[in-house]
């Protein structure tokens, strides 16, 4: 059973990086392409471009491993997100061998891999070009060598974990190592302070004894310093970037308003799905478990440790809920570390009743939406998920019936919700300008970005709606994504609608709008024109 979920994972996401409009995109992945295809035509390879300057927004480990991947297989989003992709399965591979190391059982350390690979964070971060799938695994592969140097006490362990986890610095620069080090500090936090009759005792005899810790936290700077000093002292223009990017791009993020602090614990529910309600029972029995088990230290080291970086994402301004995904895969290994196992969350009434209500919900939106295939697949997945009930004799069977039904949620949603209702493709919409020039008109620039990644032989020029005339002169065919009107002179040869993404709705007139299944209320005309004869 396990070969066979672990085959259709990869099935899925093999699926998932070949599409070039993600079922869960992120508005990020738009700009890190084009910085990766543009520094290939412009030959930036150390210090990688965007729109034509040297990009300041981020470290270039992202765009050089995208730039190798685009060399050796071709230009085209699979290559690009495959990166993501073996970041992703490395880190389902650190996350089996510490289930492992920590449980003793392949098959408990298989099923811990299998559900974090089926989890919302896995099916969106490892099949985009985004960060945090790498993040993901650098923050794993210190906590791997972590646990193994406390087992064996070979220093070469933390050495290379943290030499390694260092590189993390060239993906979104020092917040990596804020985050190694609140991890340190969590792990001493919880050795050292005793509270004791009211009164804090502080062991600091442990600390002493365990200084090699803190020592090899230098280990991790060695490739920031490399790197920083190669800008400051060899690139004409890296004394400025590393100004923007130190001062204007970090600093400058909490000198501005704030963003509600619930989108930043809203992150460990979305994040977890389908799997939220397993997990945080067993965060539940991690908090007031009183019983003193084999691995109690390192379950209140990652419980205090999720504390601190949540909270520390809650002082910027900024505060999306992605921000907590480097360290959704601790939360898989608590019932391993608590000697227990995951048939005794999975199989709660709780958790069944959950699942049976999701496809039951499925039901209902197949039949509203039309959808005869998700019907047929949501409604059979009821059925197994009801006959999950009446099977507690045979607990095994009962078991993979459960799992199966609950990593399934997922991957429905995408290839029987999302694929049916996706945008018309571009490439389609446009294919007699596909290789001409064409002006874009947005209120964003990255609008422009997103068509030239999926337009690679045309050529794109960006206008904002009150600067078209200014703008699209030079060009024969104009990509209308706003309301204003196209000058005189330009004739409409298509159109076709998109979902909204960011909708300016009411209450009352959103919740109208779902009871009528008035579509045109989600959707937003995109219209292709053409420059009229002798004009």
């Amino acid at each position: 059973m396990v070969p066979l979920i672990s085959g259709l994972l990869l099935l899925i996401f093999g699926a998932i990086i070949s599409s070039p409009d993600a079922p869960f995109p992120q508005g990020d992945e738009i700009m890190h392409i084009r910085s990766i295809r543009e520094s290939l035509q412009m030959g930036s390879y150390w210090i990688p471009s965007l729109s034509g300057m040297p990009n300041p927004y981020k470290p270039p480990l992202l765009f050089w491993l995208g730039m190798v991947s685009d060399q050796i297989f071709g230009v085209g989003y699979a290559p690009e997100r495959l990166v993501s992709l073996v970041f992703g399965l490395g880190s389902l591979f650190l996350l089996y061998r510490l289930a492992y190391l920590i449980r003793n059982s392949k098959i408990e350390a298989a099923i811990t891999a299998i559900l974090f690979g089926f989890s919302f964070l896995s099916l969106k971060f490892f099949g985009l070009l985004m960060m945090e799938g790498l993040m993901a695994f650098f923050v794993l592969f210190y906590f791997y060598h972590f646990y193994l140097y406390r087992k064996t006490k070979r220093k070469v362990y933390l050495i290379l974990g943290s030499f390694v986890s260092g590189i993390g610095y060239l993906l979104k620069g020092p917040i990596l190592h804020v985050y190694l080090f609140l991890f340190i500090i969590s792990y001493f936090y919880v050795k050292v302070i005793r509270f004791r009759k009211g009164k804090i005792n502080i062991n600091w005899k442990h600390i002493l004894k365990e200084k090699f810790i803190i020592l090899s936290f230098g280990f991790t700077i060695l490739v920031p310093v490399i790197w920083i000093l190669f800008l400051y002292f060899y690139v004409p223009s890296g004394k400025d970037l590393l100004r923007f990017f130190f001062i204007t791009e970090n600093v400058g993020k909490f000198y501005s308003a704030n963003q509600p602090g619930i989108r930043i614990w809203f992150g460990w529910i979305l994040y977890t799905i389908p799997f939220t309600i397993p997990i945080f029972h067993m965060v539940w029995n991690s908090v007031f478990q009183k019983n003193q088990i084999k691995h109690q230290i390192y379950v209140q080291t990652i419980l205090v440790f999720l504390i601190l970086v949540t909270s520390l994402h809650l002082l910027p301004n900024r505060k999306d809920p992605y921000y907590v995904t480097p360290f959704i895969s601790f939360l898989f290994l608590l019932p391993l570390m608590n000697r227990m196992s995951w048939e005794s969350y999975l199989s709660t009434k709780t958790n069944r009743f959950s699942i049976l209500i999701v496809y039951f919900v499925l039901v209902i939106i197949a039949i509203l939406l039309r959808l005869p295939q998700l019907f047929v697949v949501s409604l059979f997945g009821t059925v197994i998920a009801a006959s999950s009930f009446s099977l507690n004799h045979n607990n095994t069977r009962s078991f993979w019936m459960i799992i199966l039904t609950q990593i399934a949620i997922i991957p429905i949603l995408i290839f029987f919700l999302l694929r049916p209702m996706s945008d018309p493709n571009l490439p389609e919409q446009t294919l007699e300008a596909n290789q001409e020039n064409i002006c874009v008109v947005a209120e964003n620039p990255w609008t422009a970005m997103d068509v030239q990644n999926k337009l690679e032989s045309a050529k794109i020029q960006f206008s904002l709606p009150l600067t078209i005339e200014e703008n699209c002169n030079h060009t024969n065919y104009l990509i209308n994504y706003t309301s204003k009107e196209v000058p005189k002179g330009y004739i409409m040869v298509n159109s076709w609608y998109h979902w909204t993404q960011h909708l300016q709705m009411d209450v009352p007139t959103l919740f109208n709008s779902i009871l009528k299944m008035d579509l045109s209320k989600f959707k937003t005309k995109i219209s292709l024109w053409k420059r009229g004869v002798g004009i």
